[in-house]
């Protein structure tokens, strides 16, 4: 089927002025719109640009500044208004999506401009100079023009209210012709509607715009605003009247001499008087009122009229949001998450929404995004949150495009499915449940420590397995986890102890599965997280799950049992059915290519064990407490992140050909070990019987120890260099190379072959009880 594109995008070029006096149109700004944020220098670098045209229109008479695009939404149904009284509508509603900064920004300085311009025309003498004439014509031409920028006329209503702001904000503000129903809350709205009194009541004194609260304080909610306000008043007034030179404003004679110029700003030439005056009338008393005005009028012709947008209207949301993202280069689109609050309030209805559980719900994802200072970085997280949320849901794989996540966000939030309030506020509350994860589990800092629910803390080999996934970017997991942290949050009082251990029994077994499965089969994270969707969204040998909460064809539960045993058959199926097999595996992997995985592979074999007397330069379990080093004290302990090859990568003449014959064997578990940064540089590429007596003297246990295996050092060739020697004198006890110094014989493709297995077994010892 063809599409009439002209149909869905429409776009016209208009001056500021003529899209802010369009007939009948108000301009209305969705609730998931940030407010007003322009600063002094966006602002500035707007009347740069306008004295920058003004000097370029003497040039060139077809002089426009573009102002860049507007992207709204002819909303004929009124569908994003709200609160609404939809008898009370402009005839046409033009709903923002993209400009409402530069759109607000000119609204304010027409307020601004126009009370300058009420204030000079009341200045002028009564008895003047014939050239006042043409100027307080000029000025009521542009306070009429001004005025209908700034106010739409309806004709009828009660006084003052047949006239609304042409801005008005969802939720804050209601148009309506009926004072009763009318409130103008917003800050830029608010402006707009005092200003409008002013102008009734007192149009020649200046307009002061600082909202106060009950003790005269300013109310923070409009101080940006204010501030900005006063900044607009301020450069209005310099350029115009106080420091017109400083601001490079174009000398006034040259420009109302200039007959194409007149004709470009006013379609007519000046009054040979206007001329006269300007040129001859310095000694005049008024003759500063006079350029003053005129300076105003030129500033005010220039912006309104030769200041440009490109105002693109679109059928619906979604065209208009696809639109703002092509278009959109250097500014912040909103977030899916920001774009969907609205639809939650309006589910609980706006006077309900602050004291409804939705409330505190939206209040904790907020918290969790606003952690991210920066704009793109707050789309990421909103990105990597809403991902697993999906999936957690419904079992899809949703894509990480914007308009994808807002749409599905909305689709999921208005189906049937969830046609009920407490079924939305589940949603709701399962996405919070997620950013709460996300947040004090997933984001913590590493030297915090990690108290969930009812004081229940984390094993500390737990949270080191969760340190690891978070360091490889396993994000998948948060899907899975993020529903049994879910059922912790809204457990009874009596059953937090209960499901407490159900999450940290999932959280163990998605470490054991991922690093099972990492370290045996390898391959790309997607193949991995395929499994863990499948989880989610299947029932996995027609037995256990889904655990979505609502996948297709089938109804998700909470089961740890289920999820341990959804895990257990893909390992099974990839021909993992015992320790031999699993370890068998891990023997062929290159594990050194995935070097987190690898580190926590040696922790893990490592932990609480021994040097084995019997087989010098292996180890075996030691009793519990013996070398704790599942602790994030020694997981993030410098003496512990590098990641050595003992027999190095390449070999250099001084060790055995069979090691580097097959790619594998020298980057394979065996054939590595951990040194801190300084003593791995030390230790580098040196031979084995080098290596190992430097190894003799990392694990010295005292001081006698230490100096008899450095005096060794001398009787096999091996020269300590002063920087090698200082390294030494501060280096810690490591228990990791005492084993390795227990090596009497050669390192060959056999022994790293049989310390792989022993190594590997004793992971596997570990983590299959995870798993069960």
């Amino acid at each position: 089927m063809s599409v009439d594109i002209e149909s869905i995008f429409k776009a016209t070029a208009q001056s500021s002025w003529a899209f802010l006096i369009t007939t009948g149109q108000g301009c209305y700004i969705p609730a998931y719109q940030r407010h007003f944020a322009w600063s002094s220098e966006n602002v500035d670098r707007l009347f740069e640009d306008a004295i920058h045209g003004l000097h370029l229109l003497q040039k060139r008479d077809n002089t426009i500044s573009f102002l860049g695009t507007i992207i709204a939404i002819h909303d004929t149904k009124h569908a994003t208004v709200q609160p609404i009284y939809k008898t009370e509508m402009p005839s046409k509603v033009m709903t923002i999506i993209d400009g409402q900064q530069r759109i607000s920004t000119f609204l304010m300085i027409n307020a601004a401009i126009s009370n300058v311009t009420c204030r000079l025309r009341a200045s002028f003498p009564k008895k003047r100079e014939p050239a006042f004439d043409w100027l307080e014509e000029q000025l009521q031409i542009q306070e009429a023009r001004l005025k209908k920028s700034l106010f739409l006329d309806m004709e009828t209503g009660d006084p003052d209210h047949q006239h609304y702001p042409r801005l008005a904000r969802a939720y804050e503000d209601v148009w309506s012709k009926r004072e009763s129903q009318a409130k103008y809350s917003s800050p830029i709205s608010r402006l707009l509607w005092e200003y409008f009194l002013h102008l009734k009541r007192e149009p020649t004194k200046i307009f002061r715009y600082a909202p106060k609260d009950d003790n005269g304080e300013l109310l923070p909610h409009y101080r940006v605003v204010s501030d900005i306000f006063k900044h607009i008043q301020k450069r209005v007034n310099d350029i115009c009247i106080k420091k017109h030179e400083e601001n490079d404003f174009p000398e006034l004679l040259g420009v109302i001499q200039n007959t194409e110029l007149c004709e470009a700003i006013w379609g007519f030439e000046v009054p040979q008087e206007v001329i006269e005056f300007a040129r001859d009338g310095i000694e005049e008393k008024n003759y500063d009122i006079f350029c003053n005005a005129l300076r105003l009028i030129l500033l005010t012709k220039y912006m309104s009229d030769r200041m440009a947008f490109t105002v693109v209207t679109a059928e619906s949301e979604d065209d208009a949001f696809d639109m703002f993202e092509a278009l959109n280069t250097t500014g912040e689109p909103l977030t899916a998450f920001e774009t969907f609050k609205p639809k939650v309030i309006e589910a609980e209805g706006m006077a309900k929404y602050e004291k409804s559980p939705s409330f505190e719900y939206v209040t904790q994802i907020e918290s969790y995004l606003e952690t991210f200072k920066k704009a793109e970085e707050r789309q990421r997280a909103t990105s990597v949150m809403l991902v697993p949320f999906a999936l957690s849901e419904t079992g899809e794989k949703l894509q990480k495009k914007l308009a994808d996540q807002r749409r599905w966000l909305r689709d999921q939030f208005e189906s049937d499915v969830l046609d009920k309030i407490e079924d939305k506020r589940g949603f709701v509350r399962r996405l919070s449940s997620l950013s709460k994860f996300l947040q004090v589990v997933w984001r913590r800092k590493v030297d915090e420590p990690l108290v969930l629910r009812g004081s229940n803390q984390l094993l500390p080999d737990t949270i080191v397995g969760l340190d690891v996934l978070r360091e490889i970017d396993h994000s998948i997991v948060a899907a899975p986890l993020g529903r049994f942290f879910d059922v912790l949050q809204t457990a009874e009082d009596d059953d937090v102890k209960s499901r407490f251990e159900d999450f940290e029994a999932a959280l163990r077994s998605s470490i054991a599965f991922s690093v099972m499965w990492r370290a045996a089969i390898g391959g790309t994270s997607t193949t991995i997280d395929t499994k863990y969707r499948q989880v989610l969204s299947e029932k996995i040998d027609g037995k256990y799950g889904p655990l979505a909460v609502r996948p297709k064809k089938h109804t998700g539960s909470v089961s740890i049992s289920n999820y341990k045993k959804s895990l257990i058959h893909f390992l099974e199926k990839d021909t993992i059915w015992s320790k031999a097999d699993w370890v068998d595996a891990v023997i062929k992997q290159p594990i050194y290519s995935q070097k987190t995985i690898a580190r926590f592979l040696l922790f893990l074999a490592s932990h609480d064990a021994v040097t084995d007397s019997k087989e010098p330069g292996l180890i075996e379990r030691g009793r519990a407490g013996v070398l704790p080093l599942l602790t994030t004290q020694h997981w993030h302990d410098k003496s512990y992140l590098t990641l050595e090859h003992i027999a190095p990568q390449s070999n250099s003449g001084d060790w055995e050909e069979e090691i580097y014959a097959d790619p594998v064997t020298v980057d394979s578990l065996g054939n590595l070990t951990l040194l801190p940064g300084p003593e791995n540089s030390i230790v580098g590429n040196k031979k084995w019987e080098h290596k190992k007596a430097l190894y003799r003297i990392l694990s010295a246990k005292n001081e006698e120890e230490f100096k008899s295996r450095k005096h060794e050092c001398s009787k096999i060739g091996l020269s300590i260099s002063l920087k090698a020697q200082d390294v030494l004198d501060n280096a810690k006890y490591l228990p990791m190379c005492e084993s390795l110094a227990e090596k009497t014989d050669t390192w060959d493709a056999d022994f790293i072959e049989t310390r792989s297995k022993r190594l590997a077994e004793l992971v596997w010892d570990r983590l299959s009880k995870w798993l069960d």
